[in-house]
């Protein structure tokens, strides 16, 4: 049977190229993703907040396909709105699908930056100004101190998904601060977790991706706990 581990289903924004493929390759066997799309464009708040008037519909999809646990797998779409935001955002979804679990992007980073130990960070993104400054808000109210925070920002969502490698680590490694504790990587769009373990070994700090947190995320809900290895400490040592 298809999913006897687990069946995961993402709330994937239309333009978005990268989370599934990133989710089958991180994906151990008998773990299984399905997937439903919410409609967007670019990558400014005004487009961003507009695709959650799709999450009822999509999520209530995902919920016929009786999936264990569903994953708004969007950074920006899940912190845009603050932590009372993210919270709401979640209930929309279990509502509309009746899901015995549900995470967002966004609350799967903070638990695996406190699983890592991280309490200090630098974080690198493909957003406009106006996202990152939410970004950073986000963190703050957790509790996490953003030493520094810059975007590459790309306004067309779809090209997100065609950033390439050297773009990317030339980002991470201009906004590290020194006193950091770890990286964060953000956006499910951005290809990154071919980068996380390069990275690591360079900085010597855990790197968390967007997708790779989403994804250990879902795998607590389904009570997988065996290492993964080849996507970082996260998966490889906070099970």
């Amino acid at each position: 049977m298809y999913g006897k581990r687990g069946r995961i289903g993402l709330l994937v924004p239309s333009v978005n190229t990268v989370v599934e493929p990133d989710f089958v390759r991180m994906a151990p066997d008998g773990v299984n993703i399905y997937a439903a799309r919410m409609r967007n464009s670019t990558s400014d708040a005004e487009d961003t907040c507009r695709m959650l008037d799709h999450v009822e519909r999509a999520a209530d999809e995902l919920g016929s396909a009786h999936v264990d646990v569903i994953a708004f797998a969007c950074t920006s779409g899940s912190f845009l709105r603050g932590t009372e935001g993210e919270a709401e955002l979640r209930r929309r979804i279990e509502d509309a699908s009746g899901a015995k679990a549900v995470a967002t992007t966004s609350g799967a980073v903070v638990e695996a930056l406190r699983a890592l130990g991280v309490g200090r960070l630098s974080v690198a993104t493909p957003y406009l100004d106006e996202v990152n400054e939410s970004e950073r808000a986000f963190f703050e109210e957790h509790g996490f101190q953003v030493l520094r925070i810059a975007g590459m920002g790309i306004l067309d969502a779809f090209s997100i998904g065609t950033v390439d490698r050297e773009r990317t680590l030339d980002l991470a490694r201009s906004v590290l601060a020194p006193d950091s504790e770890g990286l964060f990587i953000s956006c499910t769009n951005l290809p990154a977790i071919d980068l996380i373990e390069p990275l690591e070994r360079e900085i010597g700090i855990p790197v968390v991706t967007s997708n790779q947190a989403t994804f250990w995320g879902c795998l607590r809900s389904l009570d997988y706990n065996r290492s993964i290895r080849g996507f970082g400490r996260l998966m490889r040592d906070s099970r």
